[in-house]
């Protein structure tokens, strides 16, 4: 239980800090999946204490003895092309699958939660694990991330100025269209430079 109160707080506060937009289906095919080993590594947010590290999933599940908390969504969302990807904040850390897609002229991350088990069967069925995405330049040492303008999507889907299935919930907004809506979705406006949040520079510390 104490595990699963971690994880939340790191990943509520990870879209709190992020401005991300949520969505229920991925940004990627398994067939759209690309692999830079420019990625792999340990990385700090030039101006914060954000830390993450990139592995590939194959090898961290032997490292790990088959133990890893990604096991269960192997099949379903990630391939040999996938990263697992380990945030540290301060004392807390969260395990994330970390998938990297291009989509036109550009190359964008999709994070998802990993599998995290609850022994109450109640709470463990009101959790709802949900993507994330970011546009991501990436350098020899370094990679720069732009997530999604949250606060301005969901403006103008209020005001019905922009059209993708969501649906605005009292605590939460969340986008419901499909991948290939997604996807369509993120190509027409890739040009559109206030769709996205100021750049995050990650360096690599190791």
């Amino acid at each position: 239980m104490k595990d699963k109160k971690i994880f939340l707080v790191v990943l509520l506060a990870f879209i709190a800090l992020n401005g991300c937009i949520t969505c229920l289906h991925p940004l990627y095919t398994l067939n759209d999946l690309v692999f830079d080993n420019r990625l792999l590594g340990t990385w700090q947010e030039a101006s914060g204490e954000s830390i993450w590290k990139l592995e590939n999933v194959g090898e961290s599940k032997k490292a790990d003895g088959n133990k890893s908390s990604l096991l269960g969504l192997e099949t379903k969302l990630s391939s040999d092309k996938s990263y697992k990807m380990t945030v540290t904040e301060g004392k807390q850390k969260a395990e994330f699958l970390f998938n990297l897609v291009k989509l036109g002229n550009n190359y964008y991350i999709d994070l998802y939660p990993s599998d995290q088990s609850e022994q109450n069967k109640l709470l463990e069925g009101s959790y709802i694990p949900v993507h994330i995405f970011a546009r991501i330049n990436i350098q020899t040492n370094s990679f720069v991330l732009q997530f999604v303008n949250a606060e301005l999507i969901y403006k103008l889907l209020s005001e019905n100025r922009i059209r993708i299935k969501h649906e605005m919930l009292e605590y939460a907004s969340l986008i419901t269209a499909s991948t290939q809506e997604l996807q369509q979705f993120v190509i027409k406006y890739a040009d559109y430079k206030d769709f996205y949040g100021e750049p995050v520079t990650y360096r690599k510390i190791k």
